[in-house]
């Protein structure tokens, strides 16, 4: 009997051999006499083996089966019932094992295999099937070293069994079933913390596939991307990389779209952008190859839930907790569905979805799911490492953080003893037990050590990984030390985890800048240095935590990791000193907290405003005190109330309770005592705060508002900042009667340039982003962008404050890219734009944010014109400006819904070189943007502060007579980013 390509394709006819056992000698397969059972093994196969799968899995089928089953046990050889009988058992059992029916499939398989065991020589194929059934059975029921241990032999035997084959009688289905077995063991061993080994066995099973389909068969995705999972998994992480990026490879250029398995290719192609930091990119292939799973194999699979899965897992680093929570229940329900109560993988499940709830604020419910999923896999069995690393790293704080301390206590012991039995002993789990169990205990010494360890390697990790992103699990570790930091109020502690965050979100918002610059190969080389000296810094971690868990070899240990942690010091002082760009790029400056006093003004606060997990903190900063605290309402409050009060800001009003709400949470008495007499505030904002306009925040409770409202504007001269860098000589003030001014703005429409050239078939394509690949809509969502009648006179304004011999106007045509290119943008101190923002997603085809200029020329398209000055174009800019003001909608926004603001043009613009920059929150009325742009220019040129001159122009603004001046619509987007 061939092996089911239904089983193949699924990798869940998961096989397992033994030794095989000698036949009757008198016994053939062959023989005549039952020449009536083979017609029905034939019959049964013909239709297990169809290209309909709701066919191959029909009670028909099942019915041919049986019928092969009751005629076999009647066939009497050597006084046995005919081996038939258990060849029709086993393939009934794979069918119940792909409905997910385990229990039915271990019963079906042991009794299959005792049937076929006295002949199990005459059929081999058979015999492993039915073993390596009844080892993914017994994995799926919870007895996960028993299947390991099945599926060993069996990968010992299969590789016997290819050793005897002559190379070229090796069945296609041969290789294949080789692959299966490998894989089932490999997700077996991942799961008992053996990560070595399973990388190992999804090698062999990656080889074995190839073998069977190709290298460049969509069925062999699978196997690289898993491969590619693997080898992350055991710190392996440039040849995972490799791997990934070959499924990729393969998916693009060898996958017929039409094919159902291309849904896998699309998930490989969306989970490896997820990694690479273009998460928002990856959600339309992950929602794609859902879509073609639900019409090919429908949802009642196993193969459609894992997609759900994977969706689920990419919005989580998003923050889109609402989102990913719903589909990590279905996913739960269905795994449950198909393989009984106790599934694994519905457990994994629930274990995202309680993580999701905690993050939403739902303790109860997080703690109670959590609790569940490690019940459902420990119900089965001990030894499973994997459930226990998913969960309890958010069932601990959870447990913490509602007063039930002994549960805490037990389950922070038992996550420490697992994680030190994983066989590569990573150094992040290991440090986030160390904490977990010093958090639950009594001896606060021992908890800021913990502290303090946990964050160095966290920061380590970050610095390993090219995006600068942070995971779940880290975001969650920084909460907890950042919940400790508050209780003992050590500011270094809090500014440390503090600048991870926000560092975090640099390295993201920078991800192409720092990638073109280390494109110089010095700098490459320098990189890869810090890399691997990063890895050797991480073994010495892992090294240490587990000496000290052990309490043996602690002192060697602890020297060990003070030189790795030298050596990395050492190479980054190194290229901070040759390259600082890259590591401003890279958000990987570690503040001082004395420095960083010391660079305050004499008027001067800091505030820090932060989500972490499940929690916002916050921290006050003065020229003699810190304050670290956690506010009183949970994360997912206060990201509402931002929300809320953004959706209410119009021209005739906005949320006054949700304005003054989040003022008192954020500027409590404890912070207040802080910032005392101040009256210029620095804000580092992360997350959602970085799109708060703080500066409309009432200080009292306020109805509407008035040319009196007690805004913080009045209180404070904001100025707000990606990280907590300190100012260093190239952000110096600007003074406007020395300085040379270029204005760039009110370009010519698209209407005639770009729709006219489309009709003629020869229309330019959008080289960064491709805005016109897809054909219409992003042609005419830009000539159908609203005239700024204003942005002319703004530019001629702001021009003649400088004067003619200073000033440069691009407008009309010439406010184009080529212009732009064409001109020593170095030479001018103050560059303004007054022109539409993109944000991404925006328009059909644009991936990132971008600034409308002219529409290209329809007599010579040209994909490096095309009309959108882009970040990732500005980043390659060489700007001397130290003031670049962008009047434009948008221009603060991130380069997605959830990314910080300032992370799109305004960072591009930094790194191109910029110094300050003006920009806004949202879409602004283009006389008010004129009005403030111009004020602002003004107040500096009289050698105010810009923050000061910035102040001025708003409060001015809300007391002018202009249209619903005083509504914060009007005056609050602007924001100051830089000094």
């Amino acid at each position: 009997m061939m092996l089911s390509t239904r089983c193949s394709a699924v990798l869940l006819a998961l096989l397992a051999p033994m030794p095989l056992l000698a036949a009757p000698p008198s016994f053939s397969a062959s023989d005549p006499r039952h020449a009536a059972l083979y017609r029905l093994e034939e019959a049964a196969s013909e239709l297990y083996n169809s290209e309909d799968y709701a066919l191959s899995m029909s009670q028909r089928t099942r019915d041919a089966w049986q019928r092969l089953h009751d005629a076999a046990v009647k066939a009497r050889t050597n006084g046995r019932p005919h081996p038939l009988a258990g060849v029709a058992l086993v393939n009934l059992s794979s069918m119940d094992q792909l409905d997910g029916k385990n229990a039915d499939a271990l019963r079906r398989s042991a009794e299959g295999l005792h049937l076929i065991e006295p002949f199990a020589d005459a059929y081999p194929i058979e015999w492993m099937q039915g073993l390596s059934i009844e080892g993914y059975a017994k994995i799926a029921l919870g007895d996960v070293p028993g299947g390991a241990d099945t599926l060993a032999r069996a990968s010992r035997y299969m590789d016997g069994y290819i050793a005897r084959l002559p190379p070229d009688g090796i069945d296609k289905d041969v290789h294949m079933l080789r692959s299966n077995i490998a894989f089932i063991h490999a997700q077996a061993l991942m799961r008992l913390g053996r990560n070595a080994e399973a990388v190992a066995a999804q090698k062999a099973c990656m080889d074995a596939r190839i073998a069977a389909v190709g290298p460049h068969s969509a069925d062999a995705l699978g196997a690289y991307y898993t491969y590619a999972q693997m080898l992350q998994r055991a710190d392996r992480i440039e040849e995972a990389e490799h791997y990934a990026r070959l499924a990729v490879d393969v998916a693009t250029d060898h996958v017929d779209r039409k094919h159902p398995n291309y849904a896998r290719a699309l998930e490989a192609l969306g989970l490896l952008l997820s990694r690479t930091g273009r998460r928002v990119e990856s959600l339309d292939y992950l929602q794609r190859a859902i879509a073609i799973k639900r019409e090919t194999v429908g949802t009642d699979s196993l193969y459609f839930h894992f997609g759900l899965q994977n969706l689920g897992s990419v919005l989580l680093p998003l923050e889109r907790y609402a989102d990913a929570e719903p589909l990590f229940m279905e996913a739960e329900r269905g795994f449950r569905a198909l393989e009984g109560e106790n599934s694994p993988q519905s457990a994994r499940a629930l274990a995202w979805a309680g993580a999701a709830s905690l993050a939403e604020g739902r303790r109860a419910e997080a703690i109670a799911r959590l609790t569940d999923a490690l019940g459902r896999v420990q119900a089965g069995t001990d030894q499973d490492r994997d459930i226990g690393q998913r969960a309890y790293p958010y069932l601990i704080p959870a447990l913490i953080e509602t007063g039930r301390m002994a549960q805490a206590r037990s389950a922070a012991a038992t996550f420490a003893g697992e994680s030190a039995q994983l066989d590569n002993a990573p150094a992040f789990p290991l440090a986030l037990a160390a904490m977990l169990a010093a958090r639950t205990g009594a001896d606060q010494a021992k908890l800021g050590e913990a502290a303090r360890r946990l964050v160095e390697v966290v920061r380590d990790g970050a610095a390993l990984n090219d995006q600068g992103e942070l995971n779940e699990e880290q975001r969650i570790a920084l909460d907890m030390v950042l919940a400790v930091a508050a209780e003992t109020q050590d500011g270094p502690l809090a500014l440390d985890a503090m600048a991870i965050m926000a560092g975090s979100r640099i390295a993201q918002a920078n991800r192409l800048v720092a990638q073109r610059l280390v494109e110089d190969p010095t700098l490459a080389v320098r990189v890869r240095t810090l890399q691997d000296r990063g890895k050797a810094l991480e073994a010495a971690d892992s090294r240490l935590l587990k000496a000290l868990a052990t309490d043996s070899g602690v002192a060697d240990a602890r020297a060990a990791r003070a030189a790795a942690a030298d050596a990395v010091a050492a190479e980054q002082a190194s290229i901070a000193r040759d390259f600082p760009r890259w590591v401003e790029a890279r958000g990987a400056e570690r503040p001082d907290l004395s420095a960083l006093r010391r660079d305050l003004g004499a008027d001067e606060a800091l505030l820090a405003v932060m989500p972490a997990f499940s929690g916002v903190y916050l921290m006050a900063i003065s020229g003699t005190q810190t304050r670290i605290e956690r506010a009183d309402m949970d994360r997912a409050g206060m990201i509402a109330l931002v929300g809320r009060l953004r959706d209410s800001l119009s021209p005739d009003g906005f949320d006054g309770e949700a304005a003054h709400t989040l003022y008192g949470q954020i500027f409590t008495p404890g912070i207040e005592a802080v910032l005392g007499k101040a009256r210029s505030l620095r804000i580092v904002p992360t997350g959602a705060f970085a799109s708060l306009p703080f500066a409309m925040l009432p200080q009292r409770p306020v109805t509407q508002a008035r040319r009196d409202t007690p805004w913080l504007i009045r209180r404070f001269a904001l100025t707000v900042q990606p990280g907590f860098a300190i100012a260093g000589a190239g952000e110096r003030q600007m003074a406007a009667q020395t300085q040379t001014f270029l204005g760039v703005g009110a370009p010519r429409a698209f209407e005639d340039a770009a729709l006219a050239t489309r009709s003629r078939g020869s229309g330019p394509a959008m080289a960064a982003n491709g805005a016109f690949r897809r054909g219409d809509p992003a042609a005419r969502t830009l000539s159908a962008l609203p005239p700024l009648p204003g942005s002319a006179a703004e530019l001629q304004a702001v021009a003649d404050r400088f004067g003619p011999e200073r000033a440069t106007l691009l407008t009309g045509a010439d406010a184009s890219e080529a212009a732009l290119r064409g001109s020593d943008l170095s030479s001018y101190g103050v560059i303004l734009f007054a022109t539409h923002g993109l944000v991404s997603g925006e328009m059909e085809g644009v991936t990132e944010p971008a600034l409308v200029l002219s529409a290209p020329s329809s007599a010579t398209p040209d994909t490096a014109n095309d009309g959108l000055l882009t970040a990732s174009e500005v980043a390659t800019m060489r700007i001397g400006a130290d003031w670049v003001i962008l009047s434009a909608c948008n221009t603060a926004a991130g380069d997605h819904a959830q990314a910080p603001a300032y992370s799109g043009l305004a960072q591009a613009f930094r790194y191109a070189g910029a110094g300050a920059l003006l920009v806004s929150h949202w879409p602004v009325r283009d006389d008010a943007s004129a009005f403030v742009t111009l004020e602002t220019v003004k107040g500096a040129g009289r050698g105010l502060p810009r923050a000061v001159a910035l102040q001025k122009a708003m409060l001015k603004l809300i007391r002018s007579d202009r249209p619903d001046a005083a509504q914060p619509y009007i005056w609050a987007p602007f924001i100051l980013v830089g000094r």
